[in-house]
């Protein structure tokens, strides 16, 4: 997947226009169960699996009219990189095809398997669109297993040419729902922070592949840390405007901003709760730092912590019930985690000298954080009840702000591998790490977002 990079008509306006070629898209579906669907996911899952090695056909233009933008190509690209990003998949590239997509057909008995099967194809993904006005685009996507040669799964959609992308990302969606029950996470979304070349920190979000790319604020200052409401409709974030930390939020569809803390001392990084009836926040109203619970207007619900040391990056567990949070009260920045009814509070990490930044994945099974281990930071994830640390990077650079994808089976982080600070992808044991972002900018502090409809 390519860098991030400038493109698409506006978070917003995506979000406005996906109703209508989303019912769409739900107009047929065909599931054929069987030989082949069992043979697919052994190949990919099974014990000792390897990568499932997979074609992408260029898509065919069913329509009398004119391929725009080679969407032909440009679709099949999407396609391609998505699954090849998911760590799962081999693609085969496209110079060893010997079928002429626009020459074959899509369905089965219009296309030969053997001139897949010749090319060391396991599967097979084919396609066709049409286009309708200046506006408006139909796509029929097929994945085909190869050896039995059967369809897997066949899907339809139809909306704003503009859209074209965003159904490609959903058909992937829809093929690792097929072959592994859960959903894929590729038409969701990366809220970001990036200095833009520049020497401010200003928060951005985009589509994993770039598009749609939004740039939340613009006020020549310092922004920190975007957060997504449970619905994937707002961002909480810090922000520097007034020059003082004050956290703020953002409604991606009407663009407007609004305050939520704005009190003196400090007002820092915070989480909604899953249920986003309440916002858990790191508060500095005297002396100490501690958490407080915060409605979406602003007001305190009720303090959380009770500590003279410094307690702050909240991370709430799927079912709300518990918060994990970073505290120095034992010396150095550890885990903990909060139980909130009773307010009972426990240790959570006990290895290494500095734990910081939990994210609780989406499952409830795992918490990823960035520990210091060999002089620099790297990513972990433990259980809950503190046992089973694992460290999941193991470079020489720094890796750091891990964000379960909504599947809880990505993560993406932030690393200085490079030299600037970039933003990867990677699955949950530490596989398949892809940079995200690739401009000339300083990107942190990624937040991925929930699935939106």
């Amino acid at each position: 997947m390519g860098p991030l990079a400038q493109g698409g008509d506006g978070l917003g306006n995506g979000l406005r226009r996906a109703g209508g070629w989303i019912i769409a898209g739900l107009l047929f579906c065909w599931l054929l169960p069987g030989a082949g669907q069992a043979r697919v996911i052994g190949e990919i899952f099974g014990p000792g699996a390897e990568r499932y090695r997979l074609a992408v056909s260029p898509l065919k233009n069913l329509g009398a009219g004119r391929d725009p933008g080679r969407l032909s190509e440009r679709i099949a690209d999407v396609i391609a990189d998505d699954l090849d990003r998911s760590g799962w998949f081999k693609i085969i590239d496209r110079s060893a095809y010997i079928e002429d997509a626009q020459k074959t057909g899509i369905h089965l008995g219009g296309f030969d398997f053997r001139d897949w099967a010749t090319i060391g194809a396991e599967g097979l993904i084919k396609g066709g669109f049409r286009v309708l006005g200046d506006k408006t685009i139909k796509f029929e996507f097929w994945f085909y297993d190869v050896f039995q040669r059967s369809a897997v799964i066949g899907k339809a959609y139809s909306g704003d040419i503009r859209d074209a992308r965003r159904m490609a990302h959903k058909f992937v969606d829809e093929i690792i729902l097929k072959l592994t029950g859960t959903r894929g996470v590729f038409d969701t979304r990366i809220a970001y922070v990036s200095t833009g070349g520049n020497r401010f920190k200003e928060i951005y979000v985009s589509h994993l592949d770039g598009t749609e790319k939004k740039k939340v604020t613009d006020n020549r200052t310092i922004n920190l840390f975007p957060s997504w409401t449970p619905d994937g409709k707002k961002l909480v974030y810090i922000s520097y405007k007034r020059g003082k930390p004050q956290v703020l939020g953002f409604d991606l569809l009407t663009n407007r901003e609004a305050p939520i803390s704005t009190r003196e001392g400090l007002n820092l990084r915070g989480r909604w709760s899953p249920d986003g009836k309440y916002l858990a926040i790191p508060l500095g109203l005297g002396r100490n730092v501690d958490l407080y619970l915060l409605t979406p207007g602003g007001h305190i619900v009720e303090r959380l912590t009770r500590d003279r040391n410094i307690d702050i990056s909240p991370a709430w567990s799927p079912r709300g019930d518990q918060i994990a949070f970073v505290s120095d009260r034992q010396g150095s920045p550890q885990l903990y985690v909060l139980t909130v009814a009773t307010g009972a509070i426990r240790r959570l990490t006990f290895k290494g000298s500095y734990n910081q930044s939990p994210d609780w994945a989406p499952t409830g099974e795992r918490i990823a954080f960035a520990g210091r281990a060999n002089g620099v930071m790297n990513i972990f994830t433990i259980r809950p009840d503190g046992s089973e640390q694992r460290m999941i990077t193991a470079n020489r650079h720094n890796d750091e702000d891990p964000s379960w994808a909504p599947d809880g089976r990505f993560l993406a982080f932030t690393s200085d591998r490079t030299g600037a600070r970039r933003i990867y992808t990677m699955r949950v044991d530490g596989q398949s790490q892809r940079r995200l972002t690739g401009s000339t900018a300083d990107d942190t502090n990624p937040s991925w977002s929930p699935r939106v409809p």
